[in-house]
């Protein structure tokens, strides 16, 4: 399963985007399985681009940020697969940004065995966990950038792997 592109698009800064942007937009609004089932239909490198955009296009906002690593945390447990992900593309200082995410909410969400209810407005009612989800949110940022770099120079150096080159017409 390969994404197609144009020719120009080799050079794009979005170009792991493209990538992958067909297999979830392919599954947005569908089942898990359905979305597991695509996943499982990748290979190692497009699984980890899979993951990662999956996640990172839903941290647009800090209080997106916040509820969205706990839906992957609590919820949906795909944080490991996340995680896996960017220690495919050897990005260590991401896995250390996404090792604190979770301890971050694990600390703020669990008591014991039990997770609490996960809220956006959490952070409007608890300055302390505002705070550090702000400065993990700020460091995530400039992390998921360096990220993107590493993953499309990934991609332009395994491009049988991931992608087919449109002709230009």
């Amino acid at each position: 399963m390969k994404a197609e592109i144009r020719q120009e698009n080799l050079n794009s800064p979005k170009l792991s985007w493209l990538c992958i942007e067909p297999m979830l937009v392919s599954v947005r609004g569908q089942s898990m399985d359905a979305k597991r089932k695509v996943y499982l239909r990748l290979n190692e490198g497009q699984q980890a681009l899979y993951m990662f955009y999956s996640f990172h296009n839903h941290t647009k906002s800090l209080a997106e940020f916040y509820w969205f690593s706990a839906y992957n945390i609590i919820d949906l447990r795909s944080w490991s697969g996340i995680r896996k992900g960017m220690q495919f593309f050897d990005l260590n200082e991401m896995v250390d940004v996404l090792d604190n995410i979770e301890a971050l909410i694990t600390d703020a969400k669990k008591s014991g065995e039990t997770w609490h209810e996960v809220s956006p407005t959490d952070l409007e009612h608890n300055p302390q966990l505002l705070q550090k989800t702000g400065l993990l949110y700020a460091t995530y940022q400039q992390e998921a950038q360096e990220a993107i770099i590493t993953m499309n120079e990934w991609v332009r150096q395994h491009q049988d792997l991931v992608l087919e080159v449109k002709a230009e017409a």
